[in-house]
This record gives structure tokens, sequence and C-alpha cells, in this order.
């Protein structure tokens, strides 16, 4: 049974290979040719004009070639036209007085917007544990708040460091988005203030109906004057989806390796084999 015919016997109203073809022309108007589309997906001219003219009807592996370049699954392209139209509306509109965006970061945003579902599992506040880069020895603890905003997911998290002479707290917040790739959860993010920081995290995905711990490794710039490139393992500890921010904040901060506030199966994970707290890596410029 080909998709067309197992969608139409669900629901024959309302997917259709009239709506497929419309839809196409649809997405065609979003470039300057349609031989552009051609070279772009890697199809015959004379073939693809009989999908766009409504004569043929692709097979199922070339119809997944032209839906993996429009970024809408294969169901998505056989929807009623005016539902598509609000499918690909989201796509940015391309200018040209300005730079293209590779199609390579474009199909990740779009990967991203379809993976709202999926990723709805891991809405939540959690606490992220992992080695200081400017303060070896100590945890810092920060504050990760994970959410829906629009069609992605998105999380801000937010590190609260005190003052040793007493003073107010130094605050540094980053905002990024949530993307799977291949099985492994990647969070993007940048510090909202300057700009200057980016932060690469990689997480496990978990299999269990209940999220409590995620682990892997954060990449990212040593706070230090030095600003090496650095890396070090992470644990985001789930703490519920209606924890107070002010609450959580307060216990936010460095913490010493021993500290009896780092949960012990936080602390096994931050360690090497030897029992110490595990350092992170650091890069090095390469010598003149």
């Amino acid at each position: 049974m080909t998709l067309l015919e197992h969608i139409s016997v669900q629901d024959s109203s309302e997917y259709s290979s009239a709506n497929f073809t419309s839809n196409l022309r649809l997405a065609c108007s979003y470039y300057p040719s349609v031989s552009e589309v051609c070279r772009k997906i890697q199809i015959n001219r004379q073939q693809f004009n009989k999908y766009v003219s409504g004569k043929s009807f692709p097979s199922r592996a070339t119809l997944r070639r032209i839906c993996d370049f429009v970024g809408v699954d294969e169901f998505e392209i056989l929807m009623p036209s005016d539902q598509f139209r609000q499918i690909v509306q989201l796509r940015p509109r391309r200018t040209g007085d300005s730079p293209p965006i590779p199609e390579a970061v474009d199909a990740l945003f779009l990967k991203a917007q379809r993976q709202k579902g999926y990723l709805g599992r891991y809405i939540g506040n959690y606490f992220a544990y992992y080695a200081s880069l400017s303060r070896p020895g100590h945890i810092l603890r920060s504050l990760v708040q994970i959410a829906s905003w629009h069609d992605f997911v998105v999380y801000r998290r937010i590190e609260r460091l005190i003052d040793a002479n007493g003073g107010p707290p130094d605050v540094y917040k980053y905002t990024g988005m949530v993307v799977e790739v291949r099985d492994r959860l990647h969070l993007i993010d940048q510090e909202t203030l300057t700009g200057s920081e980016l932060t690469h995290t990689i997480l496990f995905p978990v299999y269990r109906n209940r999220v409590s711990h995620l682990t892997g490794l954060t990449i990212g710039v040593s706070g230090a004057d030095t600003r090496r490139p650095s890396a070090t393992r992470i644990v985001l500890e789930y703490i519920g989806r209606n924890a107070r921010t002010r609450e959580s904040l307060r216990r936010c901060g460095l913490l010493a390796s021993g500290s009896d506030q780092v949960p012990d199966v936080v602390s096994a994970y931050l360690r090497d084999p030897a029992g110490e707290l595990d350092r992170p890596m650091q890069a090095e410029p390469l010598s003149p």
C-alpha cells in the first residue's frame, strides 16, 4: 500500500494527490525558478513538471526527497492547501539584500520546529551541575528552564555567583534552543547581555516515562582572563515543572566538590575513576 493509499483509507477527504500538486506549486514559489528547485533536489526537470502539473505522483522515495527539501513530513504535503500554507509560511523569507541561510542550518531549524511534540517531555526546571571552568575544585549549580515557545522548544540558563565581599550576586543569563539530532539532545545558547559567549551542551536522551537526570558534555569558554575553550561533564537534575524561580536561584552558585548539597548520583558522574572531581579539558592556542 502506498502512502497516499494508506492516508486515503483513513480520511480521503483531507489528504489527496490534488493537494500535493497545489502544495508543491506553493513550495516552489519560494524559489526563483522551478529549475533551481530541480537542481537542489537533483531531480529530472521533465519528471518534476509532471508532478507540478498533476499528471504524475512521485514514488515513495522521491516524495521523501521532495519533503526533506521543503522541510515537511510526507503526510503534511498532502494536507489541504490552507493548512499546508500555514506550515511553509513559518520559513524565514529570503530577500536579495541578505545572504541566504545555509541549507544545513535552515534544515536544522525546520527539524527543530517539527520536534516540539517529542521534546515536550523535557519541559520543566532543572539544576545543572558541572565543574567550574574558572574555579578549579568547585561545582557550579545553575538553573535551566526548558519551555515551549511558538513552534520550538527553547530554554533559559541562569548562573548566580555570590560575591565573596558580601556584595550583590553576579547573575548571568543565557537563552537558547533545544534540538534532537541522531538520538542526542543539543542545547545551544548565547549569553543575553553582551552576546559574547556561546555554549553547546550535548545530552543523552532518556527512554523512561519519568525524566530525572540528563547527562552529557558541555562546551564553552572559561570565564577567566585566558578565555580558553573548555569542555566538562554536566548533569541536569529535574526539579519539576512548577519550581519557583526565585527559590531555585537561591540554591544556585559555586559549591565545594565535597559539598553535601551535591546529590550523590551527580557527584559520582562528575568524578574521575580516582574519585577526584573531573577537571575540565581546556584547549591552548597554537604556539607561533
